[in-house]
């Protein structure tokens, strides 16, 4: 027997489930292939602490998810802890402006000029992309994606910034890993989002109390009745009116007849899914979505005396395997509570996760805990917890030309199935996946009113 619905949601990360939400009165269905919602936010409850493996960091209020926060009753901290440090030659420089990095770092004189012209380089990106995202009068979201993504779009960063110091290019090597990209697949235009955000950290400056988890542990109560875990979608296929989503379940195999679709999932699933039903147009746009591994690990310790990374959210690592270290206890810390251990994060984006090809979990753990050990040996002795997490399809940035299809994901497949997901937009973010699925619903509900009115 198959199945008819209005609306079925392949995938239930933040995306899939903000536009299940947008589409409440619909009864849409999300067909989720784990056994969790969530993708890739997900931590691990330990008191107000949580072990967390995915995103983090939450926007402001008057955001669709900083909306979604608010109606379930979280609770987000701000972060007070410095956000712009860097570890390299066995020295750490915190809570300096970024332009005094190249006198503050232990440097040689010529990496510390080209560090420096490298740095006003960077500036300038981040003036033209504050300038492309400046709001318009007729803006939508897409239109802002659209122009963020197409200025500086067509070069890499690494021919964007030049020649470089081995010095300087250690640093900017690890500031594209953060965004899983590598200085020569990663875009200018990528970049000068990234540092646009965390130079301006007041969008980004939060964390949530109990861990990141809860949202989506709360939009997943909040859609009970429309989330089917343990479902895997085998084909998608366009009808003469509709689509058909094949899938297998706990009780075996089905089939839905929706009127439309929305896909929230990875892009590299996708042609799979649809094969021959997929247009070429939108093949060759998906072909061009790059979504880089990152391997995180989650350390959780038990020392209650001070420690010298309290004040500290976030470093830059250019000298570990892992180019990355927060310390997501930093805004409970700043609360006064009292301290009963640290929760931190290291990860390895890009290439340094593809570096860790080949090892095994075990491996991959100690290969991070060593290199944290030297950055911070007051952490040796107080590992209480760990959870490692190497992602395959972490974090989305786009390569040069990428914009250039950006119309083509936007509008979908057949005027009846959408995109959705962070992948769709131009920055790897929690607001971005959920804009994307605000988008998608609108597609659906203008699609289905019109199918009502005719």
């Amino acid at each position: 027997m198959i199945e008819e619905r209005d609306v079925v949601i392949v995938g239930g990360g933040i995306a899939g489930m903000t536009a299940a939400r947008e589409l409440r009165d619909r009864d849409p269905l999300i067909l989720e292939a784990s056994d969790r919602v969530g993708g890739r936010i997900w931590s691990k409850q330990r008191g107000d602490l949580a072990l967390s493996v995915g995103a983090h960091m939450f926007p402001p209020p008057d955001s669709i998810v900083g909306r979604q926060v608010d109606e379930f009753g979280l609770e987000v901290l701000p972060i007070t802890g410095s956000m712009l440090n860097i570890a390299m030659n066995d020295r750490i420089v915190v809570g300096t402006r970024p332009e005094t990095f190249p006198f503050k770092l232990a440097l040689s004189l010529r990496g510390r000029v080209s560090f420096a012209r490298a740095g006003l380089k960077v500036r300038k990106a981040v003036a033209e992309h504050e300038a492309a995202v400046a709001h318009r009068p007729g803006d939508t979201d897409a239109t802002i994606r659209l122009r963020s993504m197409e200025a500086g779009g067509d070069v890499s960063f690494g021919d964007y910034l030049g020649s470089l110091n081995p010095e300087a290019q250690r640093i900017f090597q690890a500031l594209c890993n953060r965004s899983s990209g590598d200085l020569d697949s990663i875009t200018q235009a990528s970049m000068a989002t990234l540092f646009a955000h965390v130079w301006d950290s007041g969008d980004l400056g939060r964390n949530m109390r109990g861990g990141s988890g809860l949202l989506p542990e709360a939009l997943g109560r909040d859609l009970a009745a429309h989330i089917r875990l343990h479902t895997t979608v085998t084909r998608v296929s366009l009808t003469g009116t509709g689509v058909d989503i094949e899938y297998t379940g706990p009780d075996g195999a089905g089939t839905v007849r929706a009127r439309t679709a929305i896909l929230a999932l990875p892009a590299p699933f996708i042609p799979a899914l649809l094969g021959t039903a997929l247009p070429g147009e939108t093949a060759a746009a998906l072909d061009r979505v790059t979504i880089g591994p990152t391997t995180v690990l989650s350390v959780l310790t038990d020392e209650t005396d001070p420690m010298p990374w309290d004040d500290i959210y976030s470093l830059l690592t250019p000298d570990c395997r892992f180019n990355m270290f927060f310390n997501h206890s930093n805004a409970l810390h700043a609360t006064g509570a009292p301290k009963q251990g640290s929760l931190l994060m290291v990860y390895g984006g890009g290439g340094r996760a593809r570096a860790l090809a080949g090892m095994s979990e075990a491996e991959m753990e100690r290969a991070f805990l060593d290199d944290l050990y030297r950055l911070y040996p007051q952490t040796r002795g107080h590992i209480a917890e760990t959870w490692l997490m190497p992602w395959q399809y972490a974090v989305p940035h786009a390569t040069p030309g990428r914009w250039r299809v950006q119309e083509t994901l936007e509008r979908g497949i057949a005027d009846r199935v959408f995109l959705a997901g962070d992948w769709v937009g131009e920055f790897g973010a929690m607001e971005t996946a959920a804009s994307t699925g605000v988008d998608a619903a609108a597609s659906v509900t203008r699609v289905l009113d019109a199918g009502a009115g005719s």
